[in-house]
């Protein structure tokens, strides 16, 4: 197996970021970020998927009034 990493520069990248995570984009790339950069494209992937989901509940008409949800909160968390 031939090393396709130069060393060199992968411990420069640790050195600058810290941690690290090697991936591939949807392009098939090979991509180094640091785990502060990863965590937050994550969040932000999931934080897009949930508002998505949540737009097709509102046109299916799916889900709950809004006082009656702000009710439940108010109950839970004593607001």
């Amino acid at each position: 197996m031939r090393q396709l990493i130069n060393m060199k520069n992968l411990e420069t990248a640790v050195e600058e970021y810290g941690e690290i995570v090697i991936s591939k984009n949807n392009k098939n790339n090979v991509i180094v970020m640091s785990m502060e950069e990863y965590t937050k494209e994550n969040i932000e992937k999931d934080v897009i998927k949930k508002l998505k989901k949540l737009e097709q509940e509102i046109e299916n008409r799916e889900g709950i009034e809004s006082d009656i949800a702000f009710k439940e909160l108010r109950q839970k968390y004593g607001y």
